[in-house]
Order: structure tokens, then C-alpha cells, then sequence
């Protein structure tokens, strides 16, 4: 049905609120990167840190993605997409065979555990008494000590975005 003005408002204020979020996350667990303030930046340089993050969250938000697709296609029937996705037809050949789909599942548990540990090592922030950009501590308490930063950066780019997008296009993920 339609949506009232007053449910398309708060809809805006949410997007609005939640990409702002987003971007001041990023901001700050860059510059707290830059800044010589995580594992890995301090063990080797905020360059390697910061592309390796980067790195880490594509991987993570293809994982979920394809962990969408391939849950959400398997009722549907082949030879509907034979023709037109080829590689999706492949590849659901051998996901539907067998126990193949719980062995991947399984092992992309795995994967996922890992990534996010990198991910933490890279990009969580080793002091958090040491102000980012300026910001009062306060605010790293926030956003450093209890891992909001980094969580939402994981949530929102490698995990949501990619399943929701997966399942709504599971053929061409």
C-alpha cells in the first residue's frame, strides 16, 4: 500500500541519519587508522591497514551476498534461468548437489569469523583515550571503546547492503 507523508518522512529522516552515521564511522576509524591507532597501522603503516580493511569488508559483503543468492535460489526452478544466467545455473548445479550448500554455509561461517577478525585488527582502535580528529573522549568512548564504529561500517556496508541486495537479485549477484 501507500505510504503517509508522516511514513515517508520518518522513512527520509532514516536514511538521512543512517548515512550520516555511516560516513562519520568511516571518518573517524580512518583517522584512527591514520593515526597510527590500530594493530595493524602501528605494526606496519596506516596505508596497509587501510586498504587491507577495505579489502576485508568488499570480501565480507561477497560472502553475504552469495550466501543470500544461494540460500534464496535452490526452490527455484533451473531451468527457469538455464539460458538467460548461465554461470548462475552452473553454479547452483553444484550447490544442489548433495549436502554442498551446508558444506558452504558451514565453511562461510568460517570465512566470516576470520574476516571480521582482520577486520577488528585493522581497523579497531588500540587506545581509546586518544582523541580522533579532535573529538571530544567522550566520544570515542562511544564509538571506539564499545566498537560501534567498526560494527556499523560492518553492518551497513559488508553485510546488510549485500544480502539485501543479493536477495533481491540472486541470479545476477
Amino acid at each position: 500500500g501507500r505510504q503517509s507523508k508522516a511514513q515517508q518522512y520518518f522513512m527520509l529522516f532514516k536514511d538521512v541519519y543512517s548515512t550520516i552515521l555511516l560516513i562519520f564511522c568511516t571518518v573517524i576509524v580512518s583517522a584512527s587508522i591514520f593515526d597510527r591507532n590500530t594493530k595493524v597501522a602501528e605494526a606496519s603503516h596506516p596505508a596497509v591497514a587501510y586498504v587491507i580493511l577495505w579489502l576485508v569488508l568488499i570480501w565480507l559483503s561477497m560472502v553475504e551476498g552469495g550466501q543470500a543468492s544461494l540460500v534464496g535460489l535452490p526452490p527455484i526452478d533451473m531451468n527457469l534461468y538455464k539460458d538467460s544466467h548461465v554461470t548462475a545455473h552452473k553454479i547452483m548445479k553444484v550447490v544442489n548437489t548433495g549436502d554442498n550448500l551446508d558444506r558452504y554455509l558451514m565453511g562461510r561461517q568460517f570465512m566470516v569469523l576470520a574476516l571480521v577478525f582482520v577486520e577488528n585488527l585493522c581497523g579497531h582502535t588500540d587506545d581509546s583515550t586518544r582523541s580522533v580528529l579532535g573529538l571530544p573522549i567522550w566520544v570515542n568512548k562511544i564509538f571506539f571503546d564499545t566498537g560501534l564504529g567498526i560494527f556499523f561500517m560492518t553492518a551497513m556496508i559488508g553485510k546488510i547492503s549485500a544480502q539485501v541486495n543479493a536477495s533481491r537479485c540472486m541470479l545476477d549477484y
